[in-house]
């Protein structure tokens, strides 16, 4: 014990990373992020790392007898090993208990490397479009040359499973999941990611030696059964992975870098840059793959495999090459269909064994060439918090401003190592400083707002959606208000052109406020969009109506135009035009602002 104390050992960066404790931003001291009393041995643990690491020791050293698996050591030796190495305890000088149960887990994942595995935000998933992080656990053995047949190690909410997107984000916004650690077959996480959530996967091999892994799976047995509050902007997949590292390199320090957001790409960046990748690989999605191969072919060859889609027998002139294409991609293409439905019983299922089996009395080779990797990883694209200077005119008054967006990205940012169309944007915060009123006022503050334009064609048919809920200013009765409102939008989304996408949606809009008739109000009416995406430039204009006559009986309607040119990779300028009527009251507005993503 007074060994330890010399060592100052319950401040190192080591036991606190085991502890998963971090420093109170308001009083000092530190608390644990682990919310499981079993994860302890002092009832002060969790608050008080000198008196968990002393009741730690004692509990590790003692020689009473306990149920079998049940000992200190077994259940936890990360914190043993760690212990043992910085006390320079030497092998065998210390009673060890005999942990079958440990040693048979352990052994059978033999960990010989690691690698970290980054499925890509996918942007009709609301649980996913921020992305994912995983371990993949490489075995020391003839097994790692089959990566498939490794472990995962996965940290994520404990969902029912019964619950639909939207509800997944608002619970995991505000921590209304347990999270936990798992340990899973690898092939299992890329049939979940690749083929069935369509997502893109980069892999990088970390630059952890043996024993580094080798403690961080000690330490992943020690948290396998203990719940920690999953929160979706911090405390999330890839926030508890750093922590894992941290564990296994002590000094990396990774975790203590993400105090308000921890978004994936940004948590892969700070691996990078603490020069933890020795290699990369980039695993296509299925979807990817399917696309990839449709824009191999021409527009008659498109209407061929339409045709075969619908059960109409291929043209006996095509050469041997086109056939095999027409009959593996059909094959390909309702296979995705009945997973994307979960149609187990699908009537088309029939006729995808005949697809199967024309494909099989075909020798010619298909001859695909695979989907190249992307220029921009998803990490090296623009940084996820932005701040703006803006300077304007709203209704001949005259302002300057500021807005700040701790994350992510929306659809007129930089979209190298983003998805096209793909839009999230959390606590957008938006204050003007009026010359004229000579006055501060809020614009608007909105808590999240997401929007999905995945465009529709004539073999993928996604639906596009948004959601917003937060503060807008707006103009009741002749007077500025600034109501609560919460926004849906659902429709599809078209390729008009290489750059240009086109959308449709239905809205409406619950808006609460004291002005209003019973202080709530309901709005429905259409929203349209055009999108230009470009390296050089972005542009949007969008065009929407809402009929207010649920209470108080009055329209809204909005034409903006904004402009996005970006300067370098992480600022550029804006330019917002709008001209809109609320309540009686027309307003144009006019706004330049520099923006830079930090």
């Amino acid at each position: 014990m007074e060994r330890s104390d010399e060592l100052q050992l319950s401040r190192s960066d080591g036991w606190l990373a085991l502890g998963h404790y971090r420093e109170n931003s308001i009083g000092g001291g530190w608390t644990s992020q682990a919310d499981d009393a079993a994860f302890f041995f002092s009832p002060q643990g969790s608050v008080d790392p000198r008196a968990e690491l002393r009741a730690t020791l004692h509990a590790l050293l003692s020689a009473e007898l306990v149920e079998q698996n049940q000992h200190a050591q077994c259940r936890f030796p990360a914190r043993f090993s760690w212990l043992k190495q910085q006390l320079s305890i030497p092998d065998g000088l210390l009673p060890e208990s005999s942990c079958p149960e440990y040693e048979e887990w352990f052994s059978t994942i033999n960990p010989g490397s690691a690698t970290l595995i980054f499925p890509a935000a996918y942007i009709n998933g609301p649980s996913s479009m921020f992305g994912h992080t995983l371990l993949r656990i490489n075995p020391a053995d003839d097994r790692s040359d089959t990566p498939l047949i490794s472990y995962a190690l996965n940290y994520a909410a404990a969902t029912n499973g019964s619950e639909n997107g939207m509800v997944f984000a608002f619970k995991g916004i505000f921590g209304g999941y347990p999270g936990s650690f798992a340990l899973v077959p690898y092939y299992e996480k890329i049939k979940q990611y690749s083929d069935m959530e369509n997502r893109d996967i980069w892999e990088y091999q970390l630059d952890l030696n043996r024993d580094e892994v080798k403690q961080l799976m000690r330490h992943a047995w020690e948290v396998r059964k203990i719940r920690f509050d999953y929160f979706f902007f911090d405390e999330n997949c890839s926030y508890r992975l750093l922590v894992m590292l941290d564990a296994a390199r002590p000094g990396l320090k990774l975790a203590e870098q993400f105090s308000m957001t921890a978004i994936p790409a940004d948590t892969v960046r700070a691996m990078e840059q603490a020069q933890l990748f020795s290699d990369i690989d980039y695993r296509p999605s299925n979807t990817t793959i399917l696309k990839y191969r449709l824009n191999s072919m021409d527009t008659q060859q498109q209407q061929q495999l339409l045709a075969l889609l619908e059960q109409e027998p291929l043209s006996p002139d095509l050469a041997p090459q086109q056939k095999a294409r027409q009959l593996e991609l059909a094959y390909d293409l309702l296979l995705y269909r009945i997973r994307g439905k979960n149609l187990s019983r699908d009537p088309r299922s029939g006729y995808v064994y005949e697809l199967l089996k024309a494909r099989s009395q075909e020798t010619e080779s298909a001859a695909w060439t695979e989907p190249k990797s992307p220029n921009v990883r998803a990490e090296q694209g623009h940084l996820s918090r932005r701040v703006a200077l803006t300077v304007g005119e709203s209704a001949d008054q005259n302002y300057i401003g500021l807005r700040l967006r701790p994350a992510y990205h929306d659809v007129l940012d930089p979209s190298p190592g983003y998805g096209k169309g793909m839009q999230i944007n959390f606590l957008d915060f938006d204050v003007r400083y009026y010359d004229d009123k000579n006055q501060f006022d809020l614009e608007q503050w909105s808590f999240i707002n997401i929007l999905s334009l995945s465009p529709r064609d004539a073999f993928f048919k996604p639906i596009s959606w948004g959601a917003d809920f937060g503060v807008q200013r707006q103009w009741f009765n002749g007077r500025e208000i600034h109501p609560l409102q919460v926004t849906a939008q659902g429709g599809g989304s078209y390729q008009l052109a290489k750059h240009w996408l086109g959308a449709v949606f239905g809205q409406f809009q619950l808006a609460s406020h004291r002005e209003f008739s019973d202080q709530i109000n309901l709005g429905l009416g259409p929203s349209l969009m055009v999108l230009y995406q470009h390296t050089k430039v972005h542009s949007l204009l969008t065009v929407e109506g809402l009929d207010f006559n649920w209470n108080d009986d009055y329209k809204a309607w909005s034409a903006r135009w904004q402009l996005n040119v970006p300067i370098n990779s992480q600022s550029g300028l804006r330019l917002n035009a709008q001209r809109k009527r609320q309540s009686g009251v027309y307003l144009t507005e006019f706004e330049l602002a520099w923006q830079t993503y930090f």
